[in-house]
């Protein structure tokens, strides 16, 4: 089978024991996600991720390592998804806030968005967060293992 993978920059970011979520309402009832969403033609993925924070949540953040990446394929997913779910790959960024840079919702939001909001990381386990990453995000606030992202221009050239 040969399908087109989504690569989906995420954004991570915990302040003052809190994680900035982005919350959606649908017929379901709310659920939350990261920031972050597609890549788009032409953009890196640090640009990628900073377009999605701040078109969801007005917010200008520096962008560090990846805490972890996330995959989700249409044949092996846990069911919480319909089957038309295309291949995707989230990188999710250990992002911080720049100074002054404060959070809320847009004027224009995607469909379903209802609110820009701080969740206190005791509060994690009492709410839906897609995908289901709550173990992995309390497990990495806990040990901060993180992958850096190399971007090839960063490199030494061979040929001047």
């Amino acid at each position: 089978m040969t399908y087109h993978v989504r690569v989906r920059p995420t954004a991570l970011i915990i302040e003052n024991d809190s994680m900035l979520l982005v919350e959606y309402k649908d017929e379901e009832g709310i659920h939350y996600n990261l920031p972050g969403g597609g890549a788009e033609p032409g953009e890196t993925m640090i640009e990628g991720v900073q377009r999605e924070l701040f078109e969801e949540t007005m917010a200008d953040a520096e962008v560090g390592p990846i805490a972890f990446v996330y995959e989700c394929a249409p044949h092996k997913q846990s069911g919480d998804y319909p089957d038309t779910t295309p291949h995707t790959l989230y990188l999710i960024f250990d992002c911080t806030l720049k100074e002054g840079s404060r959070p809320r919702q847009p004027d224009v939001t995607d469909a379903n968005q209802s609110a820009v909001k701080w969740i206190p990381l005791q509060e994690l386990d009492s709410i839906i967060l897609f995908p289901n990453i709550k173990p992995q995000i309390k497990e990495y606030i806990r040990n901060r293992r993180s992958i850096e992202i190399i971007q090839d221009f960063q490199l030494e050239r061979y040929f001047n």
